[in-house]
C-alpha cells in the first residue's frame, strides 16, 4: 500500500473525489434519506433504542420500496430487531418489500436495538430498492454506538481532521498539531489496518480501496475520531 502526504493547500483532488461521489450517488434516484444516509446514533444503555432512517420522495408520487440486507456487525450480546413501513420483525430478516407510500407518508426503516450493559459499536447496511424500477436503489447505514467505547470523541477539541466521511477509496487526514503525530486506524474488532507518522501542519491521503466496508477509528493520544467506509 502506497501512502503519499500532500499539502493542505493541495484540495483540488479532494474536490473532485467529492463531485465523482455526488453524481454516482444522484444519478438515476428518486428518492432520499432522512435525516441522513449514515444515521450515527448513540444508544442508552439498559433500553429499547428506535433508530430510524425515513425514504422522502415527490409529493406527487407513490414510493414502493423493496430492501435488502447487505451487511451487518454488531457485538455479541446486543439485540436487534427490524420494522420497515408494513411489518416488524423478529431479529433481522434478509429482506423485505415495504407498503406502497402516497404522497407525502414516507416509508421507513426502523431498528431496536437492546445492548444491554454491553459496551460496543456496530453497524448495519440496507439497500433500499424502488419495486418498479430496480436501477433505482439506495444506500443506507447505521453507525451505533454506546458510551465508553472507542467509538466516542473524548470530549477534547480535535486537533486532526478526516475526510471524507463517509469514504470510498481514498480518505485524507490532516494533522492540526504542531509536530508530528503518530497515527492508527482500527476497526470495529479493535483490529489495526494501517499506522504510521503524520508531519506536522500537513494532510496525507490513504488508500483505503482494500478496506471492506463498515465502520473504523483513527486513534492519535488520547482522541479518536470515528468514519465510515462504504463501497
Amino acid at each position: 500500500m502506497y501512502f503519499r502526504p500532500l499539502y493542505f493547500t493541495s484540495m483540488r483532488s479532494f474536490f473532485y473525489i467529492l463531485l465523482l461521489l455526488c453524481f454516482q450517488t444522484g444519478t438515476s434516484q428518486t428518492f432520499s434519506a432522512w435525516p441522513a444516509q449514515v444515521l450515527d446514533q448513540e444508544l442508552a444503555w439498559n433500553e429499547a433504542n428506535e433508530c430510524y432512517i425515513y425514504f422522502d420522495h415527490p409529493a406527487d408520487d407513490t414510493l414502493h420500496l423493496k430492501w435488502r440486507q447487505v451487511e451487518m456487525s454488531l457485538p455479541e450480546g446486543w439485540t436487534a430487531d427490524l420494522c420497515d413501513y408494513g411489518l416488524c420483525y423478529t431479529g433481522i430478516p434478509a429482506n423485505g418489500t415495504m407498503n406502497p407510500a402516497y404522497d407525502t407518508v414516507r416509508p421507513y426503516l426502523k431498528l431496536i436495538v437492546q445492548p444491554g450493559t454491553l459496551a460496543g459499536s456496530g453497524w448495519l447496511w440496507f439497500r433500499a430498492i424502488d419495486v418498479q424500477q430496480t436501477s433505482n436503489f439506495l444506500d443506507v447505514y447505521f453507525n451505533l454506538h454506546t458510551p465508553g467505547t472507542v467509538g466516542t470523541n473524548t470530549p477534547e477539541s480535535s486537533t486532526f481532521q478526516v475526510f471524507p466521511n463517509p469514504a470510498t477509496d481514498v480518505l485524507f487526514v490532516k494533522n492540526d498539531y504542531a509536530t508530528n503525530a503518530f497515527m492508527q486506524i482500527l476497526d470495529v474488532s479493535g483490529t489495526v489496518k494501517w499506522q504510521g507518522s503524520l508531519a506536522a501542519q500537513t494532510t496525507l491521503s490513504l488508500d483505503i480501496a482494500p478496506f471492506p466496508a463498515g465502520v473504523y477509528f483513527l486513534k492519535t493520544g488520547k482522541k479518536t475520531e470515528r468514519f465510515f467506509i462504504w463501497k
